[in-house]
Formats: structure tokens, C-alpha cells, sequence
């Protein structure tokens, strides 16, 4: 419970402009002592108020209500009554003075994203007005955060070491955070512009830094920008701390399916380390150009490579299969002149048993278009004819094409 003097307190935090103990009081996270009992009653709090000096005092208030609904399981009550504490503080910072409030806005703003969660995962019988307060917290959410971010974002005349502006990046990765649950990428672009042009974005905070990254990595794969998502994964992962397992293991299962992608395969050691056993058998099926076992692999992960957001991104890994099993047969043959009719067997054997000879020859150009294979069909012979020189392009030269192709699509 909350005794006299810890209530009392928090008018000495705020005399002091202890930022962070007036966070730690409001938390919602971590502490028992924020379980809602008889004798944490606003009552209790008021008694204490009139016969005591007390600041925050409607703070403090809307803080206790909160408590009482999160224990009562009224997620919506809980999220209006932290809306309401966010919003208070939020005036507050729109002084030059009250800089030192901001790890207290940062706590209450993760905590009503907890609670914004804990009602969307909370059961309701009326599903549909659920989903419209739902949409409305989510409005409002996104509302507040950006008022705090512009109010942040315009505070130039504090020192530099002093300023609002060190906590940007931590606001924009809260909305990030909330547009990927939703699957509104589109809604970010103007969020990961604003970053990005900061002259200093690589002197936040390691942990903001690496959070920024990973969220722009998925916003990007779920927009086909492959070698940005690549790119912006790779310095997530770089940046995390090597104790951070289960994060370095969240951010593997985007990168390694692009590192796939350029032709770069997962070791055993790597899958090891992290526990990613889902990548194993698919990474062994494509070494070896196995088109059946491919396929299981995929079906068999289905809803797991879903819930990661990568499920469409290794189905594009299919070519690069086709690839290895052709190069290990003609490696094997000796000979840059094969009949089709022996590809067709190939693919009978390793792909699809009821594969003829007109999807085996539509296979092959199509694999010649895309630039898998280099080289020609010749229809009147029946036979494909690779290049003598480097007739199995690198999986990044295959994957740098495809991308140009797309992009010489889209500007016409």
C-alpha cells in the first residue's frame, strides 16, 4: 500500500525535480506496492492532502483510480484514467522549466501502452463495441504522443545536454511499436523521416537506437524494401547488447530470411546460439536444392514464419532453390548442354512427381528471365544451353535484379 510518507514524498521529488522517483512512483510496473487494496483508497489520500501540503495531488488521484480499475479488470477505466495523467504532464512540459519531468512522461507513456494492450487483449462479449473503444484509445494514444513529440521535438533553447530533445526517438518508438501491432506501416513514414534526418540520431540512447532500427527494418520488409530492411536489421543487431538474447533472437528471425534472400546462409553455430531451430531444416533444404523439402519446411512453420512477418519472404527464396539443384546437377553432368526432358526427371525426383516437359521448359525461362541461370532454351533441340562463364549468378547479382526489374516496373 501507499503509507503517509511515501505519498508524502513525492512533494519532496517534486521540490527537488527528481524526475525519476516521481517515475517510479507512478509506474504501474514492478512494484507491489501498487496492487489496489481497502487501505489505498482515495479517501485515504484525500485525508492526507487536507492535512498535508501536497503536489500532484490529481495526479496522484487519477493514479489510485487506475490501480482500482486494473485490479477490478476495467482496462478502458484504466486507460482513460493514465490518458489523463499523460495529458496533465504533458501541459506541464510545455514550459521551458520542466525538462526534468521527463522520465515521468516516458514512464506514464509506456505504461498506457501496457494498458492499451491489456484491453485489447481483455475478453468482451460485445466484440463490436470493443473494437470501436479500441480504435478510439488507439486515436487518442497516438494523439497525446504526438503532442508530446512536437512539444520535445521544438525545444531548442535548452542545452543541448539538458534538452526535450534526447527523448524523441524514445516517443517515435512508442507509436512504432503501436502501428506494428496494427500492421499501419504507412502511418510511420513521416515518424522514421523526422529521425533519420537528425544530425545526431546516432547519439541517443543504444537501447532507443536499436529499437528505432528494428521496428524501420520490419516497416521495410512489410514494404518490399528488402536492402533498406536488410541494412537497417543488421545495425539493430550490431547495436543490442550481447547479454540481450531474446531480443538478438527477435531480431535473427527478419534478418536472416534477408540475409537468405543475398545468398548468405545461417551457420549451425548461429542457430545453435540462439535457439532457431525453424531455420535448420530450411536452410539445409536450400544448400542442397531441395525443392520438396523446402515446401514441407515451409508448410510445416507456416503459422510461426506468419506471426514473424516473414512467411512471403521466404517464399521468394524459391528461386534460389531452383538454382542449387541445377547447379549441383550440372556440376555432377560436366556439360553446359542439357535436354529438358532430363530436367524434367530432376524436378520429378526432387520438386513435384507430376512435373511434364512444358513445366519444366516454363521453369527454365523463367529462370533464364530473372536471371537465375544464364544462358538460352533451345527449342528446336529441346535442350538448354548455359553460359560457359558463371551460368549460376550469386544470390545477391539474382536478388540485385530482381530489385531493379521491380523498380523499373514501378517508375513506368
Amino acid at each position: 500500500m501507499y503509507t503517509k510518507d511515501y505519498v508524502l514524498s513525492t512533494t519532496t521529488f517534486y521540490n527537488e525535480e527528481n524526475g525519476s522517483e516521481l517515475a517510479n512512483f507512478f509506474s504501474l510496473r514492478d512494484n507491489s506496492s501498487k496492487e489496489w487494496n481497502l487501505k489505498n483508497t482515495i479517501d485515504y489520500l484525500q485525508k492526507i492532502s487536507e492535512d498535508n501540503e501536497l503536489d500532484f495531488e490529481s495526479e496522484i488521484i487519477l493514479h489510485l483510480s487506475v490501480l482500482k480499475s486494473i485490479g477490478e479488470k476495467k482496462y478502458d477505466d484504466a486507460f482513460r484514467g493514465q490518458l489523463a495523467i499523460l495529458q496533465n504532464i504533458v501541459k506541464y512540459l510545455q514550459s521551458d522549466s520542466e525538462n526534468w519531468m521527463v522520465p515521468l512522461a516516458n514512464t506514464v507513456c509506456v505504461d498506457l501502452r501496457y494498458l492499451l494492450n491489456a484491453y485489447d487483449k481483455y475478453e468482451s462479449t460485445n466484440k463490436k463495441l470493443k473494437l470501436e473503444k479500441y480504435n478510439d484509445f488507439q486515436k487518442k494514444y497516438i494523439d497525446i504522443m504526438m503532442m508530446y513529440f512536437r512539444i520535445c521535438s521544438n525545444d531548442i533553447r535548452a542545452p543541448a545536454r539538458l534538452s526535450k530533445r534526447w527523448t524523441i526517438m524514445f516517443i517515435v518508438n512508442q507509436m512504432l511499436k503501436v502501428y506494428h501491432k496494427i500492421k499501419k506501416f504507412h502511418l510511420t513514414t513521416g515518424l522514421t523521416k523526422t529521425i533519420f534526418m537528425c544530425p545526431d540520431k546516432n547519439t541517443f540512447p543504444i537501447a532507443h537506437i536499436v529499437t528505432f532500427y528494428y521496428y524501420t527494418g520490419c516497416k521495410e520488409i512489410f514494404e518490399g524494401k528488402f536492402n533498406d530492411a536488410r541494412e537497417n536489421l543488421t545495425i539493430a543487431f550490431e547495436g543490442c547488447h550481447r547479454s540481450s538474447i531474446k531480443n538478438k533472437t527477435l531480431i535473427l528471425k527478419k534478418l536472416i530470411p534477408l540475409n537468405m534472400l543475398h545468398g548468405i546462409m545461417p551457420s549451425k553455430d548461429l542457430l545453435n546460439k540462439y535457439n532457431l531451430d525453424i531455420f535448420k531444416d530450411l536452410t539445409e533444404s536450400i544448400k542442397m536444392g531441395n525443392v520438396q523439402k523446402f515446401r514441407e519446411c515451409i508448410d510445416v512453420n507456416e503459422v510461426h514464419y506468419m506471426k514473424c512477418g516473414i512467411y512471403l519472404l521466404l517464399q521468394k527464396l524459391i528461386n534460389l532453390v531452383y538454382r542449387n539443384l541445377f547447379k549441383k546437377f550440372f556440376l555432377i553432368a560436366n556439360n553446359h548442354i542439357i535436354p529438358v526432358d532430363t530436367i524434367t526427371a530432376i524436378l520429378k525426383k526432387f520438386d513435384d512427381p507430376d512435373t511434364d516437359y512444358d513445366k519444366a521448359q516454363s521453369l527454365l525461362v523463367n529462370m533464364i528471365y530473372r536471371g537465375t541461370l544464364r544462358g538460352y532454351l533451345s527449342h528446336a533441340h529441346k535442350k538448354v544451353v548455359l553460359s560457359k562463364k558463371d551460368p549460376f549468378p550469386t544470390g545477391k547479382q539474382v536478388f540485385d535484379k530482381a530489385t531493379k526489374s521491380i523498380n523499373e516496373i514501378g517508375h513506368n
